[in-house]
């Protein structure tokens, strides 16, 4: 499963948020040497970490943090439209809309323990995301990606598609922004592809929720008795 993290159950993915925060500024600060705003914390956070961003979140069984990315209204501020507006080819202001994401700050990290599970787990990644949006209402996803990852994000997504030409950006690379629709039709496409039977997007009820769960025990129960067994009575 795929956790959908909204402002609302923060607390119970402090650990694994941090440790985000963090990643994130390895990756793109210590890595790709982007310029961008750390805190005290080791974290690299941006305007778009409040109270309306959304994580999806890939956790191993001991709920440690695999793949995140957040997603994010572009009513008021995103990347791509402010940061970025030159990705867009056309009028930006059309894509200023309550039913449109942003995704932006992808980390991915280990996925699985052989190529086919990698490849079938990040299936499972893109199809949560997709069947969340649906859900709330959401029509289309943006963003923007290095030139060299976008044949890579046509071949994964099916349905993404270039929003204008490539753009320079001020630490040396090039990025396209993209657009991806959010349907019925795009979901059962790539579950079918990926041989995905079940929904993926999971989102912790909070008022369900009691003090001792855990992302670590919610991993353990949705791999099965065996799993929570072993997490909870060794």
């Amino acid at each position: 499963m795929i956790h959908v993290v909204t402002h609302a159950q923060r607390h119970i993915y402090a650990q694994q948020l941090t440790a985000m925060h963090r990643m994130r500024r390895e990756v793109f600060v210590g890595t790709r040497g982007w310029k961008l705003q750390t805190r005290e914390d080791g974290g690299e956070y941006d305007r778009g970490d409040d109270d309306k961003a959304i994580y999806f979140m890939m956790l191993d069984r001991d709920g440690g943090l695999q793949v995140s990315v957040r997603v994010r209204p572009v009513t008021d501020w995103s990347i791509l439209l402010d940061e970025m507006p030159g990705c867009v080819e056309g009028d930006v202001a059309a894509l200023r809309r309550p039913d449109v994401w942003e995704m932006a700050r992808h980390l991915a990290g280990q996925q699985g323990r052989s190529v086919g599970e990698a490849k079938r787990r990040a299936a499972e990644f893109r199809i949560a995301m997709l069947e969340a949006a649906l859900r709330k209402g959401v029509t289309q996803l943006v963003g923007s990606v290095d030139v060299g990852l976008l044949a890579h994000g046509i071949r994964a997504w099916l349905d993404l598609k270039p929003l204008g030409l490539p753009v320079v950006y001020p630490e040396g690379g090039a990025a396209v922004g993209y657009e991806i629709p959010v349907s019925e039709d795009l979901i059962h496409r790539l579950r079918r592809a990926h041989g995905v039977t079940r929904p993926s997007a999971f989102e912790l009820e909070v008022e369900t929720a009691t003090p001792w769960m855990t992302p670590a025990g919610l991993e353990a129960a949705f791999r099965g008795p065996a799993a929570y067994n072993e997490a909870f009575h060794a």
